[in-house]
């Protein structure tokens, strides 16, 4: 008797399915789509906090027929969003022309105070003729492409005082 004709065929196992997942795939999944989640509401959240700077923006260059006071309005409602309202709501005049030049890199600030100077200062006197408001809308289109504000971690997302 031959020892090999014994022998019988060899028998694969059945192939692995891969459901059900192990418990290890499914933390791993859950872990990825909580990432995603985050992120996603990280990012609507950047872009709600600069929604404010872009409005302010789209506001003051889409209309040529602004005055220097809504275009100044303009500016502090922005500053209102990003500061606190003990910072700026007293702001007027020259005090708040240092504070928006605060705010731009120095390269800017020479250009910006030329822009902005005497529609600023005349602001607040009695005048007919609102001549500085072309010059005021440029300074405001430039401090709005140039200001440096605070970051979002730096303040809460929502802005303000809330």
């Amino acid at each position: 008797m031959d020892p090999l004709e014994q022998l019988k065929d060899i028998h694969l196992p059945e192939t692995i399915s891969i459901w059900p997942l192990a418990l290890g795939w499914w933390i791993i999944i859950a872990i990825f789509l909580g990432l995603i989640a985050f992120a996603g509401y990280r990012y609507r959240q950047h872009l709600s906090y600069w929604q404010v700077k872009k409005q302010g923006l789209s506001y003051l260059s889409n209309d040529e027929a602004i005055s220097s006071e809504q275009a100044l309005n303009t500016l502090k409602w922005i500053c209102l969003h990003y500061f606190s309202r003990q910072q700026v709501a007293s702001l007027h005049g020259e005090t708040l022309l240092r504070f928006l030049l605060t705010q731009l890199p120095t390269q800017v600030q020479p250009k910006f105070k030329v822009l902005a100077q005497d529609a600023i200062v005349e602001h607040y006197r009695r005048n007919k003729h609102d001549i500085y408001a072309p010059q005021m809308r440029q300074a405001a289109i430039l401090w709005c492409q140039s200001a440096q504000l605070p970051k979002p971690q730096d303040k809460k997302l929502t802005g303000g005082d809330s």
